[in-house]
């Protein structure tokens, strides 16, 4: 027999609209997932209410939580569109651990989401969760640094900072920056470059999910983000008419403390100019019109372990790695 079947854990279902229920499991799914972390961001009460009181109707959400003697000691989460893996998180409160309460967890969601999933995907920021994840029969996919930025950052600590603006650019490189939704007339050259961004981003082995960067779900995603508390900090880069790269940062109305750094692309045909360096200075610059940002103490990204380039430019900037992120893969029934 399992561990799980040993243990008197209690496992059971939160409905999303129980506005206590939800915001319980919230709070400790992300005591337990950032258990010992620096700078660690979790969805606050405000973003949290807003993504389940207006969910994707193709979007099937799980949410668990597990209990012994009538206390919470650890919950579970899982997302899955259709077709694509289900992304599923399991938290333990540190206190509670080796106690078969993970384990519990894990077969409670492989039970919900039998009939909707046949792979599942999972995050951990630990070698103890890797561990647990292995023993599950899941594989290691890949892994990213999350690097951390200090803030403030003045202009001056910039590389590039006391120079003129020329010296700031890629020459031949014009960078257009906003905050909030993509201009109407930018739109097509973000879509396209978006789309390009699923198929170049590092996956290592890791399944790939079904393109969503049309138009109308840009627009939409753009709309849920804004409800659920996030000003998205952009910028495109042109070369003759012409985008050639984009980036952008998210800043939490409700929770600025961490801002994340999030896709930066260059099209591969016009990389090894400078211009990932051009569009970050400026999006940095461009942050600084968001007001909520000025209460940030960190930036946070992410980037492939074997993404040389990428890596040597956001310790250029003053990044400093945090952790590593591990993404681990597996059937939903391992055989």
């Amino acid at each position: 027999m399992s561990e799980a079947q040993h243990s008197p854990v209690q496992i059971v279902p939160v409905d999303p609209t129980d506005r206590e229920a939800l915001l319980a499991w919230n709070a400790v799914l992300g005591e337990g997932f950032n258990a010992g972390r620096e700078a660690a961001w979790w969805a606050s009460d405000e973003t949290t209410l807003a993504q389940f009181g207006d969910p994707k109707p193709e979007r099937l959400s799980v949410l668990l939580v597990a209990s012994l003697d009538g206390e919470m000691v650890g919950a579970a989460g899982a997302e899955v569109d259709p077709g694509d893996p289900a992304e599923v998180e399991i938290s333990v409160l540190p206190t509670h651990r080796r106690q078969g309460i993970g384990a519990a967890l894990a077969a409670a969601l492989r039970e919900t989401l039998a009939d909707h999933a046949e792979v599942v995907q999972a995050e951990s920021y630990s070698e103890a969760g890797v561990a647990f994840a292995l023993a599950q029969g899941m594989r290691l996919g890949n892994q990213e640094h999350r690097l951390l930025l200090d803030l403030p950052v003045g202009r001056a600590a910039l590389p590039g900072g006391d120079s003129s603006d020329a010296d700031r650019t890629a020459p031949g490189i014009e960078v257009r920056t906003w905050r909030g939704a993509c201009p109407q007339e930018l739109i097509q050259d973000w879509a396209r470059l978006s789309t390009q961004m699923e198929t170049d981003v590092p996956m290592g082995d890791l399944t790939r999910p079904a393109s969503r960067s049309d138009v109308t779900e840009l627009r939409r995603g753009e709309q849920r983000m804004d409800a659920q508390g996030w000003t998205l900090v952009r910028g495109l880069a042109y070369d003759a008419g012409t985008a050639v790269g984009y980036t952008e940062i998210f800043v939490n109305r409700h929770d600025p403390e961490i801002l994340t750094q999030d896709d930066t692309l260059v099209d591969r045909a016009h990389r090894g100019r400078g211009i990932g360096r051009a569009l970050k200075l400026a999006n940095l610059e461009n942050l600084a019109g968001v007001p909520e940002a000025g209460s940030a103490r960190w930036i946070q990204t992410y980037t492939a372990l074997d993404n040389t380039p990428m890596l040597v430019l956001n310790r250029s900037l003053g990044f400093r790695q945090a952790d590593v992120l591990s993404i681990l893969e597996g059937e939903l029934r391992p055989g």
